[in-house]
């Protein structure tokens, strides 16, 4: 195993099999052979192979970083590998999305997921921009619109229905349904995130002049509706579990969420696990589509 172990490594090393047979003095097909031989002893895909060259998978990512360290080369090897084909957790799972999310429908189930997967450990990574996938800046992450990139697995969840806001405190008697929206306050997302539609509906329906608050944070915009500050444009099922009061308007946006990961992880258990769950958050929070 030395010897396919040296190809792989010079391989990372190099990008490329031709550099490899260069360096080591062997041709592409002895360099080719070896890698073949070292994924089939471990039971696992280390390298994806391109035309331009090489690129480590995400567990040969994981075997690549452990086997830089100092232990001993061998016993280390075989002894991820197993793990990596048992799905045993040698690293957190790292899960980024955006703050209602992360906050409003993983964080309460988490509990109970993790009392029957005591092995596992997770991140969860609030972010106002898509992680790389590629670069394993994340593991999952959960985006609010369909991923391009071939390399990238997507599972469409439950619709993320958005509606108008406001708290007793604010209406102070008055019919939510009589209100002259030209007269009241409103409070929106800001354009951290871009021009999503939760941002842009206040200039569609012409009341970007009636924004009295802006925030990255839906939270914030929840907290500034319960205290009386205006009428907020935010997640149904937050709104409803704070007790406010839903404002008849113009029609509302609705955000399409995916599961996204890289296509390298398909199989890997641990990955798989928390994919499902992520699944089962949403459709217990928001519904199955």
């Amino acid at each position: 195993m030395w010897d396919n172990l040296r190809c792989f490594v010079c391989s990372v090393e190099t990008g490329s099999f031709t550099d490899t047979a260069k360096r080591l003095n062997l041709s592409i097909a002895t360099v080719s052979r070896r890698l073949q031989k070292l994924e089939s002893e471990l039971g696992l895909r280390l390298l994806n192979r391109h035309v331009s060259g090489v690129e480590l998978t995400a567990e040969g990512q994981i075997v690549y970083e452990k086997m830089a360290g100092p232990a001993d080369q061998f016993s280390e090897l075989t002894r991820i590998a197993a793990m990596l084909r048992d799905g045993v957790n040698l690293e957190p799972v790292v899960i980024s999305s955006t703050e209602p999310i992360i906050s409003d429908i993983l964080a309460p189930k988490l509990a109970a997921f993790l009392s029957i997967n005591s092995d596992l450990r997770l991140t969860l990574s609030v972010s106002t921009s898509n992680v790389s996938l590629p670069k394993r800046e994340a593991d999952i992450a959960i985006r609010l619109n369909r991923p391009q990139d071939d390399n990238l697995m997507a599972k469409r969840l439950p619709p993320l229905k958005l509606g108008l806001y406001a708290s007793k405190v604010y209406l102070n008697g008055r019919d939510p349904s009589a209100l002259a929206f030209e007269n009241e306050n409103f409070l929106g997302m800001d354009n951290s995130f871009g021009d999503i539609p939760e941002a842009t509906w206040f200039s569609k329906h012409g009341l970007a002049h009636r924004l009295i608050l802006k925030s990255s944070s839906v939270r914030t915009l929840c907290a500034a509706t319960i205290e009386g500050c205006g009428i907020s444009l935010v997640p149904r099922f937050i709104a409803d579990r704070q007790g406010l009061i839903e404002i008849p308007g113009p029609a509302t946006p609705q955000r399409t969420p995916y599961v996204v990961f890289h296509r390298d992880f398909r199989k890997v258990k641990r990955i798989v696990l928390t994919k499902n769950w992520i699944v089962e958050c949403f459709e217990k929070t928001l519904g199955k589509t």
